[in-house]
């Protein structure tokens, strides 16, 4: 059995503590968090040691074909310059093709309900995120979807 892991920093650990609920650490910086429909979610401490990150993972894009995917890139880039103007939030594509929105915030003064207001609007956009990217008509065939390794939790 490993032993526990352990935040490397003061300040997250308060605010793991301040949760109320057992968490596991990912790493000495991160957690991950999966919500109802398979939803998931990675909470990390930022480099700079001052904020705090929250990654939803919204939708794995990668079984789409080239032209869809555009199609999914162009929309979500109109979503985040929108959300650009409003909060701290962004959507993007990782390498593999996962798409997901990110929150983050000062640590300082972030605690219990602070943080858990904020981690159920993203939760909940990021809910809203995947409906959307559903909706394209053009899905990949069922084998191909079920031979990614992703495809059953992110869809």
């Amino acid at each position: 059995m490993k032993p526990a892991i352990l935040a490397d920093h003061p300040g997250f650990q308060r605010l793991v503590d301040s949760l109320g609920c057992p968490l596991v650490l990912s790493t000495p910086r991160s957690f991950d968090l999966v919500f109802e429909g398979g939803l998931p979610v990675t909470v990390s401490l930022h480099p700079n040691d001052l904020e705090v990150a929250i990654d939803v993972w919204c939708y794995d894009a990668a079984p789409h074909k080239a032209q869809v995917r555009r199609n999914i890139v162009k929309s979500l880039l109109m979503l985040n310059h929108a959300a650009l103007t409003e909060q701290a939030v962004r959507i993007g594509m990782d390498s593999r093709g996962l798409i997901l929105l990110h929150g983050s915030q000062v640590l300082e003064g972030l605690q219990g309900t602070s943080f858990l207001n904020w981690l159920t609007q993203l939760v909940e956009q990021g809910r809203r995120i995947r409906t959307l990217l559903n909706t394209y008509e053009e899905e990949p065939d069922s084998q191909t979807r079920a031979a990614h390794p992703r495809g059953a939790l992110l869809h």
